[in-house]
């Protein structure tokens, strides 16, 4: 038996995404940067690799500023990839018939797509730039 009152909705908010997370001096990270929708299973994920990825920046420089920097020119199309990525699986995902959904992921193999860019990278020895 469900109780009525204790059952509760929720959105899924998508954004674009942004090219600037940080000043000279501070910078968001994970969902704050760049929230994404589940469909790839991605979010907690992008927020790990960005706190690796950041101290391999701030190891690499002496200056603050540099080291948002180049956290950020790491960080910006990866992460704008998945989100983008996200929201495309989740269009397919909510396809309105059998035939739409089977046609949408006829066109792509989603596990090797995935395994190419996705599983393969490593934010502890991915090149920086």
């Amino acid at each position: 038996n469900i109780d009525k009152d204790q059952c509760f909705l929720w959105a899924l908010n998508n954004r674009k995404p942004v090219d600037n997370w940080r000043t000279d001096r501070a910078v968001i990270m994970g969902d704050a940067a760049h929230p994404t929708l589940p469909y790839m299973a991605s979010g907690a994920v992008m927020a790990i690799e960005d706190g690796a990825v950041l101290m391999r920046s701030i190891n690499a420089n002496n200056d603050v500023a540099e080291a948002l920097d180049m956290f950020q020119r790491n960080r910006l199309e990866r992460t704008a990839r998945i989100v983008t990525g996200s929201t495309e699986m989740g269009d397919l995902y909510h396809l309105s018939n059998r035939e739409e959904f089977e046609k949408g992921f006829a066109k792509r193999n989603v596990a090797k797509e995935r395994n190419e860019w996705l599983y393969a990278y490593d934010p502890l020895t991915v090149a920086l730039v």
